[in-house]
């Protein structure tokens, strides 16, 4: 038999025969787990990672690219935040010197204010600070070597009160301490005059250290305090000299006009422990105006004397606080110098700046009266003099109106405010007492604006004046005036 008829057959029995079988159930069986290969590691060959990467890195400059930027962002915002916040504290600070009402309070802002204000990145542009430490440098090692005659020999070349603009008001501008080098050259200033003062060789005499503390003196130069006027608003001069009597740096010449020369009237005229008890109990009680009465008594006085107030009651005020001393008088009792601005109605007569050298007999409780004659507050006031008698006369002599009216009599020279042609004598204190640094309380509400112009004028206007020299347009006009001018010349 061939295979092909053993294949037919078997074929046709399984057919015939399918219906008789009975279909077995077929099971699975598990299948055996892979054996396990152990892995061969070949020496020198690198490790693969047990573990796949959770994001594989296909673009790794991408992925760091944006790693950077990220974390750029973040700085960014977190400077730009810091920075914001500095400024806020530096705004909020500001404001609480501003509305300061004390000493204290004014110097405990400025002391945050001076922590989160970097200055020492902006000092170096207001001032030379390569000449003053070495004009601090200098001074050391000559007190180092102990030599008088030296130390005396190189303070009178070169003590400057602005040495290397070290006065810049920008440096000390809400401040509560001037900078560390300009704090330790004034230091070491003070350290060598004391020096020389109380020095008890017999390297230097007597009119020797006196010569030089009066030529040095007189080029250093001294401080002055004004107080300008303002009328109710003249009250805020009180805190000012009150703050500085207490921290002992009231300046010797003192000056105002108006309200102002009432307080400068009372601190030239007592002495220091006098003026200590003063602003302790005696100043709260001051009231330099009488009430007005009814309307017909203002109407009656205005017509009357073209005044609303009545002076006698502010001439009793003064009087009593002033004790009808002279300047000259006032200069002897306590060292103080007073200086008080007046102008004259006359057309052609300049204000005055009295004081013990140009007006030495003049009482001050009339100075001050004719400073505070504000046209229609008060009447414009004579001028009044102690005589070789101690007897209080006319300090100008009367003089004849005109010549059609001598038969009417004379009249008296009056003065009025100073305040209204000269508010702060500047000028004449620094022809007269070499003032070259001033203290000023200006109470006008007026000038406020103004001064805040002048400090935009001196914050940008230089730069808005190099920039328009440097513009196109300026160098053609300028061109142009120059061709005309040569053209000019020219032709004559």
């Amino acid at each position: 038999m061939t295979w092909r008829r053993w294949i037919r057959s078997r074929s046709a029995l399984d057919a015939a025969g399918a219906h008789d079988r009975v279909p077995r159930p077929r099971v699975r069986l598990p299948r055996p787990p892979p054996a396990r290969r152990r892995a061969v590691r070949v020496r020198g060959a690198p490790r693969a990672p047990l573990r796949r990467a959770l994001v594989p890195p296909r673009n790794t400059q991408g992925i760091l690219a944006v790693v950077t930027l990220i974390a750029f962002l973040l700085r960014r915002f977190t400077s730009v935040r810091t920075r914001a916040e500095s400024a806020y504290r530096r705004t909020f600070w500001r404001n609480m010197m501003r509305s300061a009402l004390t000493y204290e309070e004014w110097s405990h802002a400025a002391k945050m204010l001076d922590r989160e204000t970097p200055h020492k990145a902006s000092e170096g542009e207001l001032y030379d600070e390569e000449l003053v430490r070495n004009k601090l440098d200098e001074l050391r090692r000559r007190r180092e070597e102990g030599s008088l005659r030296d130390i005396v020999f190189c303070m009178r070349a070169d003590l400057l009160r602005n040495l290397g603009n070290m006065c810049n008001p920008e440096l000390h501008k809400g401040r509560l301490q001037v900078p560390k080098l300009i704090k330790e050259y004034i230091d070491e200033v003070s350290t060598q005059l004391k020096m020389v003062c109380n020095s008890e060789s017999d390297e230097l005499l007597l009119e020797e250290k006196l010569a030089f503390m009066h030529e040095t003196r007189h080029a250093f130069g001294r401080t002055a305090l004004l107080l300008s006027g303002g009328a109710s608003l003249g009250a805020f001069h009180v805190g000012v000299v009150k703050t500085l009597v207490e921290h002992k740096l009231l300046p010797r010449v003192i000056a105002g006009s108006s309200v102002g020369s009432i307080m400068c009237a009372i601190v030239a005229t007592r002495s220091w422990p006098e003026l200590e008890s003063f602003f302790e109990d005696s100043w709260h009680s001051l009231q330099f105006f009488d009430q007005l009465g009814g309307v017909f008594t203002v109407v009656k006085r205005v017509m009357t004397c073209g005044a609303v107030h009545e002076i006698r009651h502010l001439q009793k005020m003064l009087r009593h606080l002033t004790s009808n001393l002279t300047f000259q008088e006032a200069y002897d009792l306590t060292g103080r110098i007073l200086g008080i601005t007046v102008c004259s109605p006359r057309k052609h007569e300049p204000p005055r700046c009295l004081n013990y050298l140009t007006s030495p007999h003049v009482v001050i409780w009339s100075a001050v009266t004719a400073s505070c004659a504000f046209p229609g507050l008060f009447e414009a006031q004579e001028l009044m003099a102690k005589d070789r008698f101690g007897e209080i006369v006319p300090f100008h002599a009367p003089f004849l109106v005109g010549e059609e009216q001598s038969s009417q009599g004379t009249s008296a020279r009056r003065w009025r405010d100073g305040s209204l042609e000269s508010d702060l004598p500047m000028i004449q204190l620094k022809e007269l007492f070499n003032v070259n640094h001033f203290i000023v309380s200006q109470a006008n509400p007026h000038i406020a604006p103004l001064l805040r112009l002048k400090e935009l004028v001196r914050a940008y206007g230089a730069a808005l004046l190099q920039s328009l020299l440097n513009s196109p347009r300026w160098r053609l006009s300028i061109g142009a005036i120059r061709s005309w001018n040569s053209d000019s010349h020219w032709v004559e």
